[in-house]
């Protein structure tokens, strides 16, 4: 089945569930939901000399599905379609075979227009069944598993990385696996993973055992990843009144390539705080031992990296502050320093609630530095949004 056949069938069943969820089983509660939001987002593009300006525009409507089809047993299917205008984008035309390229087993990305600097592009992210029973739960298809515990970098997260800078994206992407999970009585578990590729060694799969030592949860991971062996740990607890989190990964690459590194540390501490006065602050510093320079423009920025090379520069320092003004108006600020590259990123925001579902949003993000690097290309950006909710 092609992508555009894909499409359509996913609208479709929604449809068809939509309708379906109209009907009582009895229990005056739908075995259906279906949820999502719509959101106007137009944004100014400056460059690093402050010298030019690109107005770019993105219409971004997501649908969540859920049927819960007997008890136990949820089928869930998600994605999100996006209409974008940029007048760059003619200008760059393999943004558009990017967009379009799915890693996963199933290809479930589609780009339905790409006309000068318009481009149009639908992605499921979920699709997947989820069986619970007592301490068991196995989930098969496309999904998030997420083994990150850090609010900033996760190299534990060996299924699906997420790019910090692409704010946009809260859901983060998925993986075609299989996910087996057992929960102890102790607050224990045990899950085991796999994502097969369509190239065998480009599959990943792992092993991870969670237990909790004087209040501190603990997770050790083993595993495949991409012809590398991965051995991982990762802790959450707290020193005072401050909570103190960190995860590593270190990655030994089966076959020796001339020119790098057979073994590799990915690491990052973080430490986060909440003040008296509403205000929940994060620090965190990320060592990216499998550190290599990345080719690409630009649009490159907010595609997710991989586990072993998680960054844009070996070492990275991050600060964030969030703030609630009041129970509609919250701010945030966020600031990374990447020393070895000479590079920093600042990003600004503040949310304001218009009304029940419906929300205004400001976001800035300013890189500079980093000469010869791709954040030397990216410059500012300034969005403003609007989404309403259902």
């Amino acid at each position: 089945m092609n992508n555009k056949s894909l499409f359509f069938t996913f609208l479709f069943s929604i449809l068809i569930a939509k309708g379906l969820g109209a009907q009582d089983t009895g229990s005056g509660v739908s075995p259906l939901s279906l949820k999502g939001y719509f959101k106007e987002m137009p944004s100014i593009m400056v460059d690093r000399d402050f010298s030019e300006t690109q107005f770019s525009n993105m219409i971004h409507n997501r649908l969540n599905l859920r049927w819960n089809l007997t008890s136990g047993l949820n089928f869930v299917a998600e994605g999100r379609n996006r209409l974008y205008y940029n007048s760059l984008l003619k200008d760059f035309p393999p943004f558009a075979d990017l967009m379009a390229k799915d890693d996963g087993l199933m290809d479930l990305s589609w780009v339905w227009l790409s006309d000068g600097g318009w481009m149009g592009h639908s992605m499921i992210d979920r699709l997947y069944l989820d069986w619970q029973q007592g301490s068991w739960r196995v989930r098969a298809g496309r999904q998030r598993i997420n083994w990150g515990i850090n609010l900033v970098s996760n190299p534990n997260d060996l299924f699906n990385t997420y790019s910090f800078f692409d704010f946009d994206y809260p859901e983060r992407p998925g993986a075609d696996a299989l996910r087996v999970q057992y929960f102890g009585g102790d607050l224990s578990r045990m899950e085991l993973a796999y994502s097969p590729a369509r190239e065998a060694r480009q599959s990943v799969a792992a092993i991870l055992y969670g237990f909790n030592v004087s209040n501190y949860d603990i997770q050790a991971i083993a595993g495949y990843f991409r012809h590398r062996a991965a051995l991982g740990i990762g802790w959450a607890g707290h020193i005072g009144g401050a909570g103190f989190k960190g995860e590593g990964t270190w990655f030994y690459h089966l076959e020796d390539i001339p020119g790098r590194k057979r073994g590799t540390l990915v690491a990052a501490i973080d430490a986060d705080y909440m003040f008296a006065g509403g205000t929940f602050a994060v620090a965190e510093v990320l060592y990216n031992g499998g550190y290599q320079p990345l080719d690409g423009s630009f649009f490159m920025i907010t595609q997710p990296l991989r586990p072993d090379n998680i960054m844009f520069s070996e070492f990275a320092i991050t600060l964030s502050a969030n703030h609630s003004f009041s129970p509609v108006l919250n701010g945030g600020l966020s600031v990374m320093g990447l020393s070895d590259i000479k590079a920093f990123f600042v990003s600004p925001n503040i949310k304001y609630s218009v009304a029940t579902n419906l929300d205004l949003e400001f976001v800035a993000q300013v890189f500079a530095g980093g000469k010869g690097s791709i954040f030397e290309q990216v410059g500012s950006s300034w969005f403003v949004s609007l989404q309403f909710s259902f």
